[in-house]
């Protein structure tokens, strides 16, 4: 029996929300239910159905302060829940501007939503997961979509019915404009790629996608299964190296994923991160960066996932102590500091990192001339977003082997900032004066965040505290060469890093 106070057209609506209902994943619990409600048409029908569950509901709506009408939407819902007789929660979460919003905003909702709430994706909705997944590079977990049941009970329902339903029974819903932006990816793939796929394929692509992720989603637990029988302690080295490695790198996935759960926006390891994590487990190196701020690391046989110190990635195989600078160049250089191959370990890393961060909206490069020209070249390459670079270049004394502050901007940026994710990428952090100097000018032109990335940052030495969003290595208070960074515009054209000792290093 339908509890709410909402008028009913007869019979088509009472015939509607029967049809509907059989299709869901609500009628055969009775337990009360908490819904995710923003006011949209999906979840206002899943309001709609729930009650008409016979169910006891609460809509919990969540403002994230990101549009101008999110009050109103409030209220919307509110009202939405006095005419079905249902109880309201109003939940405001601050979303900082910034890089990777949607994955933001739904961390934001998860905080603050009680556990296990419903929401309304539909099969639509999974037909888009799917591809968000496929086109970000995926296994069969990712193919599985979203686990129809309790907390997605519309997964049998296509968008058109959830709007088919609140048009017949007169219901107002919120419209969210976000969802026409063709910045987001998920919405690139509802307005461009969908409509191309069933052009191409001539049919309807959303149920073949749905029973596909319906397949990978057995398959999945099957492998799972299959992965906790054969692998029962995977911080155990010795059991990781006996088992299949798909097993064991399925294993890993869950346990990496785990223990980074408590970070906003996480996401599962890449194939490079369980391949450095592999070279740990076979004794290859003794411990590895993940991003995030994370390290895995071997002792006596077993693995351990932690934050790296100071919550910074830094490289912790050793440099090679062989490595012999050119001779053009060997009377001026001490140690290496960075090797050839460190760099290129770490730089490949922080892409990662990047990709990670900002897969939602590719960010604006930003190099700072001319120290971060090899830097900025490797780090775009090892990135996978369409990324545009722009440089700048600030005066200062190329000659001086200790930094002195900014002087005045010789090379300006070409391309317009205004709504645009920027990344500053530094060769090296000393006096922190640049980087400050130049968030703020650059915060002054319309731009939608500006974060910094710095390859080097030197310890103790900062007169302006830095949030670094990205750090490739820290290093002693010593000056240093090769790799971009000169004397007397000398020594940049080095593959690795290296200690200067020659004239004026003292």
């Amino acid at each position: 029996p339908c509890r709410h106070a909402m008028t009913i057209p007869q019979p088509e609506g009472a015939e509607l929300i029967e049809r509907l209902l059989a299709a869901t994943a609500l009628r055969d619990a009775e337990t009360p239910i908490d819904v995710a409600c923003s006011g949209g048409p999906d979840s206002t029908a899943l309001a709609v159905l729930a009650v008409a569950s016979g169910r006891d509901v609460t809509l919990h709506h969540v403002d994230h302060g990101l549009r101008p009408s999110s009050g109103a939407d409030a209220a919307l819902v509110k009202d939405l829940a006095d005419s079905l007789g249902a109880a309201f929660v109003g939940h405001v979460v601050e979303i900082e501007p910034g890089p990777n919003l949607e994955a933001r905003a739904r961390a934001g909702r998860r905080a603050v939503l009680p556990r296990g709430a419903a929401t309304g994706h539909t099969m639509d909705d999974q037909a888009e997961t799917l591809l968000i997944n496929l086109l970000r590079g995926t296994g069969v977990d990712g193919l599985s979509g979203m686990s129809p049941g309790p907390e997605h009970p519309l997964l049998g329902l296509r968008r058109s019915e959830t709007h088919e339903l609140c048009a017949l029974l007169g219901i107002e819903t919120a419209v969210d404009e976000t969802n026409a932006e063709q910045v987001f990816l998920r919405n690139k793939i509802r307005h461009r790629l969908l409509p191309l796929l069933a052009e191409l394929s001539e049919r309807d692509p959303v149920p073949i996608l749905v029973r596909t992720a319906d397949i990978a989603r057995s398959e999945s637990a099957f492998l799972e299964e299959a992965t906790r029988s054969e692998i029962g302690d995977v911080e155990d080295v010795a059991v990781l190296r006996q088992a299949p490695w798909p097993l064991a790198a399925r294993a890993l996935r869950r346990w990496l994923s785990e223990g980074r759960r408590s970070e906003a926006g996480a996401y599962p390891p890449s194939e490079a991160e369980l391949e450095r994590v592999r070279a740990v487990i076979d004794g290859s190196v003794r411990a590895t960066e993940l991003a995030g701020g994370f390290r895995v690391a071997r002792t006596a046989g077993r693995l351990r996932l932690e934050h790296s110190v100071s919550g910074t990635l830094r490289q912790v195989t050793d440099p090679r102590e062989s490595e012999i600078p050119p001779a053009w160049a060997a009377h001026d250089l001490g140690p290496v500091v960075v090797s050839k191959d460190a760099l290129r370990t770490r730089i490949a890393e922080m892409g990662e990192a990047i990709s990670n961060d900002y897969a939602e909206s590719a960010p604006l490069l930003v190099g700072v001339l001319k120290g971060a020209m090899h830097f900025i070249s490797d780090l775009s390459q090892a990135i996978a977003l369409p990324v545009d670079v722009d440089f700048m270049a600030v005066a200062s004394d190329g000659s001086a082997a200790k930094t002195s502050g900014i002087g005045r901007i010789v090379k300006d940026l070409d391309i317009d900032l205004s709504g645009r994710h920027v990344l500053v990428v530094e060769d090296i952090i000393d006096s922190g004066l640049t980087l400050n100097y130049l968030r703020k000018y650059l915060g002054a032109r319309g731009a939608a965040s500006i974060e910094g990335c710095a390859l080097i940052v030197k310890e103790g030495t900062m007169r302006v505290e830095q949030d670094l969003r990205y750090v490739g290595f820290e290093i002693p208070p010593t000056f240093v060469v090769g790799y971009g960074l000169d004397v007397a515009e000398r020594y940049r054209n080095l593959d690795s890093i290296y200690t200067y000792i020659g004239e004026g290093s003292a």
